[in-house]
């Protein structure tokens, strides 16, 4: 899954794939951040990162992000 987030010129990815599978190790949910634009409103150094994640870390990942969801919905904005 892609996440656009144009006013940030940045890209979001969410990927499971069997070739991230390497032996002791259990993290092969990838997220990679890629970005475009000009080199002073960047967030990272290069054009993208990534890194690998365990099913664990990807379930509190995502529950957090949905509290966090949850609480700009229902908090009033001003």
């Amino acid at each position: 899954m892609i996440i656009q987030v144009p006013e940030n010129h940045l890209s979001i990815d969410v990927s499971f794939s069997t070739l991230n599978r390497e032996p002791g190790f259990d993290d092969d949910i990838r997220i990679s951040f890629s970005e475009t634009g000009d080199r002073k409103s960047k967030l990272f150094e290069g054009n993208s990162i990534s890194f690998l994640v365990t099913p664990g870390q990807a379930e509190q990942l995502a529950g957090a992000l949905l509290k966090a969801a949850e609480q700009s919905r229902n908090t009033p904005r001003e």
